[in-house]
Formats: structure tokens, C-alpha cells, sequence
């Protein structure tokens, strides 16, 4: 990461449009074409998405915390994230990648990242947990059932 004017001068005379964007704002989940395409069909322009041709793997922005890395790993993906996490921008060309370019330009999602919704985190979400009358879980009761 560079702080400074020269450094940045520096770099970029070296590896002219080779851009980084860090990941201390937003999670940017990397996961092959399999699961890649029909998730972007899925969310259309509500999430900006890049893709780096040469591999096929696709880019989604998303709000931090939005994806458990366990279930990402599992799928062959990957998760960048935090200050020290790093994707290309679109437009850098590497060997391994190509022109990593914008399927959907964050100018269509107001330059938002995804924020992940479905429909029990659109329930969930309208309870106040910590209200006095909220639900409290319940021990399941089927041994007292048993012994009764």
C-alpha cells in the first residue's frame, strides 16, 4: 500500500495499471465459474462483480462479514478481506488472470457493496433481541415428555 505521491509515482512506472484494491472496507469473495455465473444471474445489478478471464473466477463485492469463510472455502472459493487483503482492480492485467474487468460497474449499485439479504435475515432482523418481550429459545422437551 502506498501513503505517498512519489511512491505511488514510483510503482506505477514499474507496473503501469496494475492496481490494487485493499479490502479494509468491503469482503470480495473469489469463487469459480460453477457457482461464479449462476450467482451473478441471481443478483444481477444489485452487486458489483468483476471476472478475471483467463481462469473464470468472479469477483463480488460485499458488505464485511457478509459470508462465512467456511462455506466459501468449501465451494473452492476464497475470501479477501481486512486491511491486509487485496484484489487486482479490474482493468490490471496479470499472467495468471488477464484483464480482470467489471461484469457489474459499482456506478450501478450506487457504489455500494452487496449487502447480503435473504428472506430469514429479513425476519430475523425486524426482532429486537434484547427487548424485554422478545422470544427466548426453549430447551427442547422431549426426554421430560419421555419421563412424564
Amino acid at each position: 500500500m502506498t501513503s505517498t505521491a512519489a511512491q505511488a509515482e514510483a510503482i506505477w512506472s514499474e507496473h503501469p495499471w496494475d492496481i490494487a484494491l485493499v479490502t479494509a472496507h468491503v469482503d470480495v469473495i473469489d469463487v469459480p465459474a460453477r457457482f461464479g455465473s449462476p450467482l451473478h444471474q441471481l443478483l444481477k445489478t444489485s452487486c458489483p462483480t468483476a471476472m478475471a478471464p483467463v481462469d473464470r473466477r468472479w469477483l463480488f463485492f460485499l458488505v464485511p462479514g457478509s459470508l462465512d469463510r467456511s462455506l466459501l472455502s468449501s465451494a473452492g472459493g476464497l475470501l479477501h478481506s481486512g486491511t491486509g487483503g487485496w484484489v487486482p482492480a479490474p482493468g490490471t492485467v496479470t499472467d495468471s488472470t488477464g484483464r480482470i474487468r467489471w461484469l457489474v460497474h459499482p456506478h450501478l449499485t450506487a457504489w455500494r457493496p452487496y449487502q447480503r439479504r435473504d428472506p430469514i435475515d429479513t425476519v430475523f432482523s425486524t426482532v429486537d433481541w434484547s427487548a424485554p418481550d422478545a422470544p427466548q429459545p426453549e430447551l427442547p422437551r422431549i426426554v421430560d415428555a419421555a419421563l412424564g
